[in-house]
């Protein structure tokens, strides 16, 4: 997975977190693979200086977090742990908020390609991309009961919220790992593939979302996150807007046109 780069990309930055670019994608690859990914301070800053580069590319449409064949990421860096008290826990978890919610709310779609262990704080980033691609090697949990503590960059709601909440609730209490299909038949992973292919598969998908016209990706996803946190008459309200208002840009009547032509040519 090491060697997955978009095409014709470019290395951008090297260090705790690659980024790699090309064709209007991002390949954001976790790169502490020694220590499975964990997030210690550097990790985290890094991590972080990553999501806002993304966020704020102009040239870059659509990305994907991987981490390496043994670890999209196994959380936080325990070994940190008993240097935190609660003064400083609450900036640690309002950070890790800080850094999830914008890639969940911003309007490029994100995906994360998952093989191996996706524990703890790596299930969080995962849960805060739109979707999962997983190898068929890949292991989902959350242990942070064990611990004492519980996932708090945002796992227990966004878990209970891709997956049944009585699940959740069993993963989460007793730290219980899936694998990759029972994950997939959850719904809680997009699709599985090959062990060492998520990124491949992930790639391939990014690469076709940043094909399609920029304005209608970024409603879609505003709309579809609006679904999920609103109610249902206030995203409706939303869609019909948003789509009467996309009905003003250059894109849809270009591919109007350009459709319109194959039709009556074919």
């Amino acid at each position: 997975m090491a060697d997955v780069m978009p095409s014709a990309g470019a290395l951008l930055r090297d260090g705790r977190v690659r980024i790699t670019a090309g064709d209007g994608v991002a390949l954001l690859h976790l790169n502490r693979p020694d220590k499975l990914n964990a997030f210690d301070a550097e990790q985290i800053a890094a991590f972080e200086a990553a999501i806002r580069w993304f966020l704020e590319a102009s040239d870059v449409r659509a990305g994907v977090i991987a981490g390496s064949p043994r670890a999209f990421c196994v959380g936080g860096d325990i070994t940190t742990f008993d240097a935190i008290d609660v003064e400083a826990g609450q900036p640690y978890t309002r950070r890790g908020f800080d850094i999830l919610r914008p890639l969940e709310t911003g309007e490029k779609p994100i995906i994360a390609a998952v093989d191996g262990w996706c524990l703890a704080g790596g299930l969080e980033v995962a849960l805060a991309c739109d979707f999962v691609i997983a190898g068929e090697r890949a292991a989902f949990g959350f242990g942070e009961v064990a611990l004492g503590l519980i996932p708090g960059w945002g796992g227990t709601v966004r878990l209970a919220r891709a997956i049944s909440p009585r699940v959740a609730r069993q993963m989460t209490l007793t730290g219980e790992r899936i694998g990759a299909e029972r994950a997939a038949a959850l719904g809680l992973v997009n699709e599985v593939v090959e062990a060492g292919t998520a990124a491949d598969r992930a790639l391939e998908i990014a690469r076709t979302i940043a094909a399609q016209p920029a304005m209608a990706v970024r409603v879609t996803k505003m709309v579809i996150h609006a679904a999920v946190d609103t109610g249902a008459e206030a995203a409706l309200g939303l869609e019909r807007t948003a789509d009467a208002m996309l009905f003003g840009t250059e894109d849809v009547h270009t591919r109007v046109r350009e459709w319109t032509e194959r039709a009556g040519g074919a």
